[in-house]
């Protein structure tokens, strides 16, 4: 008989629960997928976090053969892409290194670098990189041919 009583107890008191919830949630305003992106918590497995991609850059640029970007430092870390042709980059201190169609330049943070285009070769290079971006000198012919270290 207790067992009843018990019952009969908490389905009222689950029924009010239950109404106050759905009240509440009905005062919430739905959450919006990222723009552009449909129901995007569909399409993944497991827990994820969109983060805030507002500060990013990017850039798409073709360098004829031989051009290249003067020396530069990025607060934030730089991806660097060939979507076609052949480039090269160094970093301050280091070898030249060539890179073609698909491969991916990560340059550090901090770290004075250029890039372009490799002598013989133009290239289109997507670029994408957060934070201040500052200019410095141009890069010479001897240095970026590797006769000037």
């Amino acid at each position: 008989m207790a067992h009843h009583s018990r019952a009969r107890l908490l389905l009222p008191v689950a029924s009010i629960a239950l109404l106050a919830f759905a009240g509440y949630a009905q005062q919430q305003p739905a959450q919006a997928p990222p723009a552009g992106r449909g129901n995007f918590a569909n399409n993944f497995t497991g827990n994820i976090s969109v983060l805030d991609a507002s500060a990013l850059r990017t850039s798409r640029i073709h360098f004829d053969a031989g051009a290249r970007t003067n020396w530069h430092v990025h607060a934030e870390a730089q991806i660097v892409l060939a979507e076609k042709g052949r480039g090269r980059y160094q970093e301050k201190g280091g070898a030249i290194a060539d890179f073609g169609e698909g491969q991916p330049v990560y340059l550090k943070k901090g770290l004075e670098h250029w890039h372009g285009a490799a002598p013989d070769q133009a290239i289109d290079q997507m670029s994408v990189y957060a934070g201040e971006l500052k200019w410095l000198e141009k890069v010479t012919d001897e240095e970026y041919l590797g006769k000037k270290r």
